[in-house]
């Protein structure tokens, strides 16, 4: 798939429609004025694939590179959705990496993370063909995507499965992520990811959180939703009590959104911090 043959997804409500119409223009035109790799695949399924944005001058070597996961619910979204932030890493310069994942209905957890997974090893074997520096690797994502990314990070365990060496990620980046699920939460949400209510224990990043030493940013917005609120200083806790760096900020006036769309913002405190992490 590509910009022009996404398909047609559940309607949102009206913030969430305005947000996802607003990154895609935005994304789109980046698409149009910046080197960019569209449509990667690293699975056989339609929706296992990556863009790779790069920076304007080429055969640039040792890039670090940011993997990055779009949000929408484990039910919405397109990788096609986070290009829009691509121009604030890519003049670091570093390599901006959007994934695209399989959602529900079609599959449940832990198939989402298993992509993300998939595609953090594609990455890895791969990148350097493209300037990237495979020991320079960090991973983020928005709402769904944050918790992806950060089960990613925590799951050390199947990371070596899948072959990547324990320290693959040098930071997780979250942006507005839940950290915590109570059994039967997202069922009453109407939210089908897991097959049954028990897998939101092993779903939870706060379930993992045992010997990590990945840095970890953590930031949400002050009228965000109610358990992203409530889940990320749990989680940065959990974090520092294993010895882990954390930076975990509440944005003041900020709802789910304005931290993502921040994410597109060079000038932005988000975008400062991740690009300073990244050693710019």
């Amino acid at each position: 798939m590509s910009f022009d043959n996404l398909p047609v997804q559940p309607k949102m409500g009206p913030v969430a429609e305005a947000y996802a119409a607003e990154i895609l223009e935005r994304s789109r035109a980046v698409a149009h004025t910046t080197r960019v790799v569209l449509d990667v695949p690293y699975g056989a399924d339609p929706w296992q694939r990556i863009d790779i944005y790069l920076p304007d001058q080429p055969n640039l070597i040792d890039l670090p590179v940011l993997v990055f996961l779009h949000g929408g619910g484990w039910e919405m979204g397109h990788k096609e959705w986070m290009g829009f932030m691509a121009p604030c890493f890519t003049d670091l310069p570093a390599i901006f990496v959007s994934v695209g994942y399989r959602m529900i209905p079609e599959v449940h957890f832990p198939a989402p993370l298993d992509d993300t997974i998939a595609a953090l090893a594609w990455v890895h074997a791969n990148i350097e063909t493209h300037g990237g520096n495979p020991d320079r690797i960090y991973i983020g994502g928005h709402s769904a995507g944050g918790h992806l990314s950060a089960l990613a990070t925590l799951r050390r365990d199947l990371c070596a499965a899948a072959g990547l060496p324990a320290d693959v990620l040098k930071a997780c980046f979250l942006v507005s992520a839940v950290a915590k699920f109570e059994v039967g939460e997202l069922e009453a949400r109407n939210k089908r990811l897991f097959l049954h209510p028990e897998d939101a224990v092993e779903a939870s990043p706060l379930t993992h959180v045992a010997g990590n030493r990945v840095p970890f940013h953590i930031v949400w917005g002050e009228h965000d939703l109610s358990y992203v609120m409530s889940t990320s200083p749990l989680l940065a806790d959990a974090l520092r009590a294993e010895g882990a760096h954390v930076e975990a900020e509440q944005y003041p006036g900020q709802d789910h959104f304005q931290p993502s769309l921040d994410g597109g913002e060079r000038g932005s405190a988000w975008v400062q911090a991740v690009r300073r992490w990244m050693g710019g």
